[in-house]
């Protein structure tokens, strides 16, 4: 039997590697996960803060995205977006599938935010740097007479023992060259003083991670305004993008006033971290900040209680590891809140794959089956391995979709074959570099975009396999009758091309399909006409979905098409903004060609970041 399914292979196996990749494989047995969780058949395998698992005798580490620091705020965001969506859906409410509205309460200052804020404001912090307690010490040092300030005690006793440090001697005593003096040194290293450097490391610390997440939610917000009032993003992907971005929220101008307030939280923030490293540069600072040990629990003493400024230190040193204890957690706790989000983003991504049928205009008719003029009906649904499979009821063709809650870049090649293609959901935006790779995340405003492509190349792969079928072995009595169907006498305007006895058809003639029953019924004692017929009635049912736009499914009339050699076609006055043609290459392969057509004439170079799903090309 083997233990472990690989959502990346499709495939089950005996071993797992030693570093692997959190949540590519599921358990396909009981096992127990580092000695605190029991993964049963189905879990992921899943990383607990620990970065290493054990696994009965199975020893291994998880891999780490690159950048972790810089990457840390986004992901943050994500998984608090991914957790709120899937809170929604528990009590049967919608959510945005970018940032929710319950994300705008982290543009406002926190509790300690402002306890920071108010002890800066009044310099408590900046005049322990200035004028630092400190505990006076006495040195005994021998010292010339002169330059003796503070007799030592034990100066006699020194001196009756040392002759050589006498000047000379009388018949009352010596007079000393030489005496053992007391010199005072000002020592800063005291508690209280490390307490204070500590805490300054701990907030500085805090504070670049706050700023990371304010940033980066304002960068959200910048870039939804761009896509307001963007001139150069074609106007449906535009309103496209606006609308899903407004979905998160309830009402747009306090969405607008909390973005606006963002703002001025991340000056506040900014400045604070501007004072906080202005005090690293203190003396005091840069004194004690090497091999500095201080426990998390604070010893009150009477400075840290009753000082005029050092009790300010004890404040925040309490509200800092108050923000502490909601972020520590213990590595089992980990683990259950990283298998509920990995579990809340299979659901996230199987609704964002809805989603994005119902924006190619797909409709769901029940049982999670859609449907759409001009395609096949498809079926979705999540297996045990919690992959999004989509299937064509017409071809059989499988998308299997595998949602992956990790920024890391996944670049192992699959296998697919003609009826099973395997597509990697997952957070990471080098979806460029590989065309398995789909970046769906809260925080990506062309997910849907992304997916909608992709979809529609796929889509397109299985419909225009019918482009250029030919119908052979056709009576001559047939032919005759089609030849006088076809009245036409321009090239352009026919509905098929007669070789010998093969029809070629040349532009849809779905519209002439009833004359051809009549005449299969007429002749319905000739089985060749009959088989004749029922193929080029076959073939016409085919050939009309190509009068289907494959953007969004919105078919045009017959008299649209427009008909070029090697069966090839173009379509351009359409009643949906899209145009679509078949071109021929020259290595003879022919070219899916779809563009708006309200087309910036001046863009030779149709960016997806402009067009997004309405500008695809696609080799046939």
């Amino acid at each position: 039997m083997t233990d472990w399914y690989d959502r990346v292979s499709g495939e089950s196996i005996k071993e797992i590697p030693k570093i692997v990749i959190p949540g590519r494989f599921l358990t396909n047995k009981t096992c127990t996960f580092n000695g605190h969780a029991t993964l049963k058949k189905g879990d992921f395998l899943l990383n607990d803060g620990t970065d290493k698992f054990h696994l009965d005798d199975v020893y291994g580490r998880f891999s780490m995205a690159e950048e972790v620091g810089n990457n840390s705020a986004e992901l943050d965001i994500i998984e608090s977006a991914i957790l709120a969506y899937q809170d929604s859906v528990d009590v049967g409410n919608k959510s945005s599938f970018l940032i929710p509205e319950k994300l705008l309460a982290r543009f406002e200052i926190l509790k300690f935010e402002e306890l920071l804020l108010d002890i800066l404001g009044k310099g408590h912090l900046q005049e322990i740097a200035r004028r630092p307690r400190m505990e006076m010490t006495y040195e005994e040092y021998l010292v010339p007479v002169s330059r003796a300030k503070k007799i030592s005690p034990s100066a006699n006793v020194h001196l009756a023992s040392h002759s050589e440090c006498w000047q000379t001697r009388t018949f009352d005593g010596v007079i000393p060259k030489k005496i053992l003096a007391l010199e005072s040194e000002d020592q800063l290293n005291i508690y209280e003083n490390r307490v204070y450097v500590k805490l300054l490391g701990f907030v500085e610390y805090y504070l670049v991670k706050r700023i990371a997440e304010v940033n980066k939610l304002e960068e959200l917000f910048k870039e939804a305004i761009i896509f307001q009032e963007a001139e150069n993003i074609h106007f449906e992907l535009r309103e496209n993008i606006c609308t899903l971005w407004g979905e998160g929220f309830s009402d747009d101008s306090n969405a607008d006033d909390v973005a606006v307030h963002g703002s001025k939280t991340l000056d506040l923030l900014k400045n604070m971290l501007k004072k906080v490293r202005t005090l690293q540069h203190s003396k005091l600072y840069r004194l004690l900040t090497h091999k500095l040990h201080v426990p998390l629990k604070l010893k009150m003493t009477n400075i840290l209680s009753h000082d005029q400024h050092y009790r300010h230190v004890a404040r925040l040193w309490d509200g800092w590891l108050a923000t502490q204890l909601v972020e520590k957690r213990e590595p089992k706790d980990i683990y259950n809140n990283n298998k509920k989000t990995a579990n809340s983003y299979v659901r996230y991504c199987f609704d964002l794959v809805k989603r994005t049928l119902s924006e190619l205009g797909f409709s769901e008719t029940g049982g999670h089956v859609f449907s759409r003029d001009g395609s096949s009906e498809l079926k979705i649904s999540v297996n045990e391995n919690s992959e999004i499979n989509l299937t064509s009821a017409s071809t059989k063709h499988c998308l299997i979709l595998v949602p992956f809650f990790t920024e890391i870049y996944i670049d192992e090649s699959v296998k697919h074959t003609e009826e099973n293609q395997r597509v990697f959901l997952s957070l990471c935006n080098k979806n460029n570099l590989n065309d398995n790779l789909i970046c769906s995340s809260p925080t990506n405003f062309y997910s849907i975009e992304a997916l909608a492509l992709f979809l529609s190349k796929w889509l397109a792969k299985q419909t225009y396999k019918g482009l250029g079928s030919n119908i052979t072995k056709v009576p001559q009595t047939l032919l005759d009758h089609l030849d006088q169907l076809d009245n036409s006498h321009e090239e352009n305007k026919k509905q098929w091309v007669v070789q010998k006895n093969i029809i070629v058809p040349t532009k849809p003639f779905l519209s002439l399909i009833p004359k051809i029953e009549d005449f299969q019924r007429l002749n319905k004692s000739d089985i060749s006409i009959v088989n004749a017929c029922k193929k080029i009635i076959e073939v016409a049912t085919n050939f009309d979905v190509f009068l289907h736009c494959p953007c969004c499914g919105i078919k045009v009339d017959e008299s649209q098409w427009l008909t070029r050699d090697s069966s090839c076609f173009s379509i351009h006055n359409s009643n949906c903004n899209h145009s679509w043609k078949v071109n021929l290459k020259t290595d003879g392969r022919k070219e899916l060609v779809v563009e708006p057509t309200k087309r910036h004439e001046h863009k030779t170079n149709k960016k997806f970041q402009d067009f997004g799903r309405y500008s695809m090309t696609l080799i046939l």
